[in-house]
């Protein structure tokens, strides 16, 4: 039984995406879609909503970093402005639409199929990502990610985010395995670097600056056809 792991952050890492939340458009066309389920708000009230909720949940966190659920957002919103109890299907088909309005650039980065796939020969892998499961897990499936990552998991359901290390503690022993036998790859220094380091995981970075932090990177990549390597230097397969 493998008893090594490499865990992988999702947007930015293994997903090539850029969205644009603050774009009118996006308001508009959602609004006229809410129309079809009862819920009757403007564009313009749409968008200062959602981001009032937003801030109203971050705010009544006790966590030091606090993560929001995406789902609960627009549950709060179609409830208050048409719809007593909105169905769960309901809810999430306008938070996938949300989403799919605001993707501006969207993709795996080049050989991540290839690179996943050989990884996942050596160690076992999971995600750790902050992100919404009410269109992130639907968009591991669309790109082909759900076959290799069984277990993922996202900030959105437990209501903190990285650098948290709860996400990587949780993570690891879902796996069954120890710090010291476990890697995480990330793009952000101060979410990914801070976090993998402080629960005592080695850490490989994927075309990330560097910053004021204590930690320093064990490795750094920047085409996933370099991954299979670097991650073998960092922890040898058993």
């Amino acid at each position: 039984m493998k008893r090594q792991a490499v865990f992988f952050d999702l947007y930015g890492t293994l997903i090539d995406i850029f969205t644009d939340e603050q774009d009118p458009w996006v308001y508009s066309a959602l609004s006229q879609y809410l129309g079809y389920h009862l819920v009757r708000i403007s564009p313009e009230e749409l968008k200062k909503t959602y981001f009032e909720e937003i801030r109203l949940s971050l705010n009544l966190s006790n966590e030091p970093h606090s993560e929001v659920d995406i789902y609960k957002i627009f549950y709060e919103i179609m409830r208050r402005y048409g719809q007593d109890r909105p169905a769960k299907s309901a809810v999430i088909a306008v938070s996938m639409l949300y989403r799919s309005l605001t993707r501006r650039r969207f993709g795996l980065f080049s050989n991540v199929s290839n690179a996943v796939s050989a990884i996942a020969r050596l160690y076992k892998i999971a995600i750790i990502s902050d992100a919404q499961w009410v269109f992130t897990e639907p968009e591991m499936e669309m790109l082909g990610l759900t076959r290799f990552f069984r277990t993922a998991l996202l900030s959105s359901r437990f209501g903190y985010k990285k650098p948290d290390t709860r996400l990587f503690h949780t993570a690891m022993s879902r796996l069954w395995v120890k710090p010291e036998d476990s890697v995480y790859i990330g793009d952000n220094p101060e979410k990914d670097l801070v976090g993998a380091k402080k629960a005592g995981m080695k850490f490989i970075m994927f075309r990330g600056g560097g910053g004021p932090f204590d930690f320093k990177p064990d490795a750094r990549f920047s085409d996933y056809s370099e991954l299979e390597g670097v991650v073998k230097k960092v922890l040898p397969p058993d």
